[in-house]
């Protein structure tokens, strides 16, 4: 750890700062007309490059404060950065400016761009371009991943002396999507006034990687967030009239010579504290000079990075539960799906689950059921609640897998709970006989409607093959029928009319068998939808015509698969 800690951030530093490819993109940037505002080179260091460019007005503006942060609510065209957790951030108006007027452009650029081999650049304001339109490029590669395209490629972005863009909500919006935040790098010079302009302002915060550099050669890679505004306002060009722009290019051929020629670093008085000597080496390698007062930074990054550390080696620990949970979870549903083939012979599985066990078999048959229901409920539930705080927009899709895995288990288990739900001194009475769905869980909630999202477009009624569903789809089918046996039981008890509600039903379950949408284990006799049917077609008559009542009576049910 310690070596990590001491020295590995000025290695980096070397290792990027001598990429002949970082000095090419450079190049492209220099290459890029603002006339043009951006332009795409091709094959640059076997890359395509997109360079991004800005007008010395706004540059001026800028620097004169003509700019501050906007919120995200008010600029729709940047909504795709947010998140469940950060749903609204701010950012530099220059940033949303500046996208804005390119975004018709460079969205028609999009699908040309995400199958290939990408570099993104920009320098200075050109940066906020290229930032935003490499977030936007992530998050189109996102939604054809969860489509199952495979042959996309994630952009990398390069900017040059760009300055902080957004706010902590923005920052951490980026941080949630671990395959977003390691494709960012900002190489800064030291004399870089527009780079340092938002280093006093507290309310900007960093994110990627940032390599600082100076006119001698002198640099440094700074991952952790906290130092960054730290450096940057330690920097002279923070607190003069300085407006020139440096040429880049001469501080990475800088960093290559004094690679080259690099002698023993020189750390003053030897300290043994190998994380404070690292953070030293670190200020100075970029010539920054130690303040002796409170506000000399070290003594707080050492602290931030001490901290930082800890929680990253907690959360970094191997979890042996997780592996467990899911093997324990497969298990269980195979488990489940072989209960419902044997349910079969009796009703189907969910009369099965209903029925009071008597013998020692079926007692035991039924613990081990309940305690594997119990772990893929908990297992789901933990998913779901996972998934749920997760980046998600709407519109987004899932990755099919994990989505159809996660209904498939709602539609088996959901059942035997609303099996429970209804059972004598159940939760049925506890909760003053509400409809199952008005106390249905969320997790099962939250499955199916991201699986109807994941399906719009697509005709309902279309099911390939017409062959009946093995499982309900509508998993809350078995709790409509226990509210069917309450009202018609009501009716003999009350003598009460509620022939509208019973007929809605009867209006559904048709619908579903038109669709295809409902299991042939319904029909199997022994079923709560059989003694339903039964009772129902008692109380209304014999003379009772309906599509649905010619179905059943004409025993077309039967042949239903």
């Amino acid at each position: 750890m310690s070596r990590t800690l001491f020295c590995s951030e000025v290695e980096m530093g070397g290792f990027l700062g001598s990429l002949d490819l970082i000095q090419d993109v450079y190049q492209a940037n220099l290459e890029t007309s603002n006339s043009t505002c951006y332009k795409l080179h091709q094959n640059f260091s076997g890359f395509h490059v997109l360079a991004f460019n800005c007008s010395s007005d706004y540059t001026t503006r800028f620097l004169n404060g003509g700019f501050d942060l906007v919120s995200s609510k008010d600029h729709e065209v940047i909504d795709f950065v947010a998140t469940k957790v950060n749903p609204l951030f701010s950012i530099n108006e220059a940033a949303v400016r500046l996208f804005e007027g390119l975004f018709v452009e460079l969205k028609e650029l999009e699908n040309q761009l995400i199958f290939k081999p990408l570099i993104v650049t920009g320098r200075s304001l050109g940066g906020y371009i290229a930032i935003l339109f490499s977030l936007w490029l992530q998050h189109a590669i996102d939604e054809k991943e969860a489509d199952g395209v495979k042959d996309t490629k994630r952009p990398i972005c390069i900017t040059f002396g760009c300055p902080l863009i957004g706010n902590k909500p923005f920052q951490k919006a980026i941080s949630e999507r671990p395959q977003w935040k390691s494709r960012f790098l900002n190489v800064v010079a030291k004399t870089d006034p527009i780079a340092s302009f938002h280093s006093s302002n507290s309310l900007y915060k960093p994110f990627g990687t940032s390599l600082f550099c100076t006119e001698s050669g002198g640099h440094i890679v700074f991952e952790d967030q906290e130092s960054v505004p730290a450096v940057l306002h330690a920097t002279p060009s923070s607190i003069t009239e300085n407006t020139e722009i440096p040429d880049y290019g001469n501080h990475l051929k800088s960093i290559q010579t004094k690679l080259l020629y690099r002698g023993v670093s020189e750390l003053g008085k030897f300290d043994s504290n190998s994380l404070r000597a690292g953070i030293t080496l670190q200020f100075n390698e970029v010539d920054h000079v130690r303040d002796d007062n409170s506000n000399d930074p070290i003594a707080k990054i050492e602290k931030e990075r001490i901290e930082a550390n800890r929680k990253h080696r907690m959360s970094s620990l191997y979890d042996p539960t997780k592996t467990k949970k899911l093997n324990d979870a497969k298990i269980s549903m195979v488990c489940m799906e072989l209960y419902m083939k044997n349910g079969r012979s009796k009703g189907g599985y969910y009369d099965t689950f209903k029925t009071p066990a008597k013998t020692k078999h079926e007692i035991e048959s039924h613990q081990e059921i309940v305690k594997n229901k119990r772990i893929l409920n908990q297992y789901w539930t933990e998913n779901v609640e996972e998934k749920n705080l997760t980046p998600q927009k709407e519109g987004a899709k899932m990755r099919k897998r994990w989505l159809y895995g996660g209904n498939t288990y709602r539609r088996i288990v959901e059942p035997l709970d609303i099996a429970e739900y209804y059972k004598p001194n159940g939760e049925y009475y506890d909760n003053g006989k509400k409809h199952y769905r008005a106390k249905r869980p969320k997790h099962y909630e939250l499955l199916e409607r991201w699986l109807n999202e994941d399906k719009k477009g697509l005709n309902p009624n279309e099911r390939s093959s017409n062959k009946a569903a093995s499982l309900n789809d509508d998993s809350c089918f078995w709790a409509d029928v226990e509210e069917g046996l309450i009202l018609l039981g009501k009716l003999k008890d009350e003598g009460f009319s509620c022939n509208e509600k019973l007929e809605d039903f009867e209006s559904k379950v048709m619908g579903e068998i038109k669709s295809y949408s409902l299991s042939p284990d319904v029909f199997l006799e022994g079923s709560s939808f059989m003694k339903w049917w039964n009772e129902y077609k008692e109380y209304k008559g014999g003379l009772y015509v309906s599509e649905f009542a010619q179905f059943m009576n004409s025993g077309e049910y039967k042949s239903y698969k």
